[in-house]
């Protein structure tokens, strides 16, 4: 009973909000800002709000309501995120010749603009019990748990291939690595509640178990990313109580993965400018 709600609640403000606010805290302010720590940064404001609508618990309907909203923008965003990689490896002359200045912002702004507007749309009708609450709920999770999804696995088996294929040429950056242990970890633990609420919206048969599993999978979701950026970017021949703003900017910042995106298109425009 209390005990265990007690230890719940200590968990929550350490590995949320304690890991999501540092990341915040020096990606907001102290490391410089390229395209993904742009998106990363919104990722952990998303995941910081997914404590801060469990820190009373989930049994009032707008926590419930804010929980899920949360938990959907962070798929639509490691959705994003998946994206602009796979293109800037795939097609890295386009991406580096084509790519708008400010595309994640615009794409940041978006996810959150949409994602408010359908939360409102969500709470509206609740509140009025409309007859086409169902539908419209069951369409936009349908949406996170079958398309999100799908672009998020191919897009991990993409990066994840291009990591294998490069061991044989040069040692990838970190952020690959961080990146795929970021989309893996998603696909374990914040998927399943997207499918699960799906599942209760069709099959109106899910019990309380299922449902805690649930919401304990994407707690778990929400607090790992801190960790990745950490294990992945420190060195172990260093001393153990290195800045972790050192070790965020190993791993955002990381310069072999610059020169890997890069490299395709200096060569090209080095062959265009060779008479």
């Amino acid at each position: 009973g209390y005990e265990l709600n007690l230890i719940w609640r200590s968990i929550l403000n350490i590995f949320g909000f304690l890991g999501n606010g540092r990341v915040i805290h020096l990606l907001g302010f102290h490391i410089e800002k390229n395209p993904f720590t742009t998106c990363i940064l919104n990722l952990s404001i998303d995941d910081f709000g997914v404590f801060t609508a469990l820190l009373r618990g989930i049994s009032s309907g707008l926590s419930i309501e804010l929980f899920i909203s949360t938990h959907a923008i962070s798929l639509y965003l490691l959705t994003a995120i998946s994206v602009e990689k796979c293109l800037s490896v795939v097609f890295p002359i386009w991406y580096r010749c084509h790519r708008l200045e400010h595309l994640s912002e615009i794409v940041c702004a978006l996810i959150w603009a949409i994602s408010i507007l359908v939360f409102g749309i969500y709470h509206f009708l609740i509140s009025t019990e409309s007859a086409d609450f169902d539908i419209v709920i069951c369409v936009v999770h349908m949406i996170n748990s079958v398309f999100c999804t799908l672009v998020v696995v191919i897009c991990t088996v993409i990066l994840f291939i291009k990591v294998c294929c490069s061991l044989h040429r040069r040692q990838r950056g970190k952020f690959y690595t961080a990146l795929l242990l970021a989309l893996l970890f998603f696909l374990i633990f914040g998927v399943p509640l997207s499918v699960i609420i799906t599942l209760q919206y069709l099959l109106a048969d899910i019990n309380i178990i299922t449902a805690l599993f649930g919401v304990v999978s994407a707690v778990i979701n929400s607090s790992v990313n801190p960790f990745i950026y950490f294990l992945i970017g420190r060195k172990t021949t260093h001393r153990p109580r290195e800045p972790l703003k050192v070790v965020l900017e190993r791993v955002f910042s990381d310069k072999a993965d610059c020169r890997e995106d890069q490299s395709l298109p200096a060569t090209t425009d080095s062959m265009m400018m060779t008479p």
